[in-house]
């Protein structure tokens, strides 16, 4: 269910920045995104957690969830980072 709702929140981050897009100012987008960012992070950590569960690598141990996210946030953050800057090159 944890799943569930981080991916619903980071739709709604995600939606939120494209259909408010000009009358957000920057801080909001940025708060936004960092959000949306970090419960996708959350939510893919979970998924992870739950497919080694699933094919039995995995002992179901919940403390390594933590670490499992601070690199999918990280992996995440890049991204996002790069599809902003081709969409601001590809708008110019």
């Amino acid at each position: 269910m944890h799943f569930v709702i981080n991916v619903f929140v980071t739709a709604v981050c995600f939606i939120s920045i494209i259909l408010f897009k000009e009358i957000l100012n920057k801080i909001v987008k940025v708060l936004l995104s960092v959000i949306g960012c970090g419960t996708l992070s959350y939510a893919l950590a979970i998924l992870v957690k739950k497919c080694g569960e699933w094919f039995g690598c995995w002992s179901g141990d919940a403390q390594y969830i933590k670490s499992d996210f601070l690199w999918i946030f990280a992996i995440v953050l890049v991204v996002y980072i790069i599809i902003n800057i081709i969409a601001k090159k590809n708008k110019a």
